[in-house]
Formats: C-alpha cells, sequence, structure tokens
C-alpha cells in the first residue's frame, strides 16, 4: 500500500505551481505597484523585474533584492549607453 499523499502507482503526486493572485482590476501584481497590467500580470516595468529575477511570480521582492537590483541598474545603463553610442 502506498503512502499517504501518493497517487495509485505509488509515485508522489507533482501539482503545477500556483498561478500568481492576478488582480481583479487588470493591474500590476508587484507590491505596491498601481499601473495597469501588461504581461503575465506584471506592468511592462515589473515584467522586466520579474525577467531579471527582481521579484517572484507573487509579485514580492526575492531574499537577496538589493544585490540583484543594483546588477540591474548596470545593465540597464549599460543597455541604455549602447543605444545612445
Amino acid at each position: 500500500m502506498g503512502k499517504s499523499g501518493e497517487g495509485h502507482s505509488g509515485h508522489q503526486e507533482i501539482h503545477a505551481p500556483k498561478k500568481a493572485a492576478s488582480s481583479s482590476t487588470g493591474g500590476c501584481i508587484a507590491k505596491g505597484c498601481r499601473h495597469h497590467e501588461a504581461r503575465f500580470g506584471f506592468c511592462e516595468e515589473h515584467y522586466e523585474h520579474f525577467k531579471f529575477g527582481l521579484i517572484k511570480r507573487t509579485g514580492e521582492h526575492v531574499p537577496d533584492y538589493e544585490k540583484k537590483f543594483e546588477h540591474w541598474q548596470a545593465f540597464v545603463a549599460r543597455k541604455h549607453a549602447h543605444k545612445v553610442a
């Protein structure tokens, strides 16, 4: 007999990750943001933060946010410098 929480085949069931709580008003789910949702529940700016690893799918900051934010700022500055040159 299988252990509690196991499926019929004897393997533990794998559940899909929970989706981020989307705003019923169509706003960005990032903490404190009031902009409209553009992609995956985030406004354009917070979607970029999510892609860079600054915030979680739930809109909360990652534990090492300050360090990653400094790297993101440097990335944006380099990106902007290449556009100007």
